[in-house]
């Protein structure tokens, strides 16, 4: 754990994600009743979901940040955590590719879903088209 700015940071593997995102929701100290934002990373040797939460009452600031294989990117649904994950968590899937294991609705929000591919990985390479003279 460690902290940027006002926030706290926390690396935490997937298999403790849930766990943990359960104490920093539920302990007197955190108690971070508002999920914010999910976001995805692409170091381009690793993703990561990145999860942004707050605390109304504590104005307690967290980041758990989460790496994923860039082959198989794997995550839990904090959806079981914060209902407030669904959204973000689809947003994530769609320009990352990063599955979130347990999600109720796992599907694009923003491309249709023959889109190839998702196209804010730094792999991407966007289909070609006559827009692109291609």
């Amino acid at each position: 754990m460690s902290t940027l700015h006002d926030m706290v940071v926390v690396d935490v593997d997937a298999a403790r994600l849930v766990e943990v995102a359960t104490v920093v929701r539920d302990d007197p100290a955190t108690r971070c009743d508002l999920y914010s934002v999910n976001a995805g990373v692409d170091t381009g040797t690793e993703l990561r979901s990145v999860t942004f939460v707050r605390g109304i009452e504590t104005h307690v600031f967290v980041m758990l940040r989460t790496p994923c294989d860039s082959g198989e990117p794997h995550v839990p649904s904090l959806t079981s955590v914060w209902d407030g994950a669904n959204w973000c968590e689809r947003e994530t899937y769609d320009m990352f590719g990063i599955v979130f294991d347990g999600h109720p609705d796992l599907r694009r929000i923003f491309l249709e879903e023959s889109f190839p591919g998702h196209p804010m990985r730094k792999s991407f390479l966007p289909p070609r088209s006559d827009a692109r003279g291609g």
